[in-house]
């Protein structure tokens, strides 16, 4: 006999493969309480070494996320978000890189539970990142390397089209060792 995976195994295992990018949002603001279950889920998110290394910073007002929509080369949607989340490290290398997909993705899945769409958006360059830091008060030895704007998913207005799908697992998986 095999074990099946429970419905909610299944419910859960549904939303992590089915999780899309938003880019279009209605005008409509998120309850504060939603902001705030979105925050838990990202405090407990795990981190290397469980150092933690990040300071969020919550952007409710759309003229700031107007102004951070012109920061980078990813940016743009955020003009038309309800809230961003903009990530903040204490350090830039490999484990801060993962680190902040992670918490990222959290954000991202939380919101998704909670009805509301989301994307992410990257400072792209130097240059970008400072101007966020002088926007938002930042300290210089806080690295702002992205953000997650979210809102009420717009499905009546177009969207990038949709990927042609994901790649076989044949293509992207080989069993002890290693094969092209």
């Amino acid at each position: 006999m095999t074990d099946q995976p429970s419905p909610s195994s299944q419910s859960f295992l549904t939303a992590l493969r089915t999780l899309r990018q938003s880019r279009r949002f209605h005008d409509r603001a998120i309850p504060r309480e939603d902001l705030h279950e979105i925050l838990e889920v990202a405090r407990w998110t795990g981190s290397s070494k469980n150092t933690q290394p990040w300071h969020l910073v919550v952007v409710e007002d759309r003229a700031v996320n107007a102004e951070l929509a012109g920061y980078g080369a990813f940016t743009g949607f955020l003009d038309g978000v309800a809230a961003s989340i903009v990530i903040t490290l204490d350090h830039d290398g490999r484990s801060q890189a993962y680190d902040e997909g992670r918490i990222s993705e959290r954000i991202m899945l939380a919101a998704a539970e909670l009805g509301i769409g989301s994307g992410t958006a990257w400072f792209s360059s130097t240059e970008a990142r400072q101007r966020v830091r002088d926007l938002l008060g930042i300290p210089g030895d806080r690295h702002p390397w992205s953000a997650v704007g979210l809102g009420y998913t717009d499905t009546t207005r177009s969207q990038a089209a949709p990927s042609s799908g994901r790649k076989p697992l044949a293509e992207i998986v080989s069993w002890g060792h290693y094969q092209a």
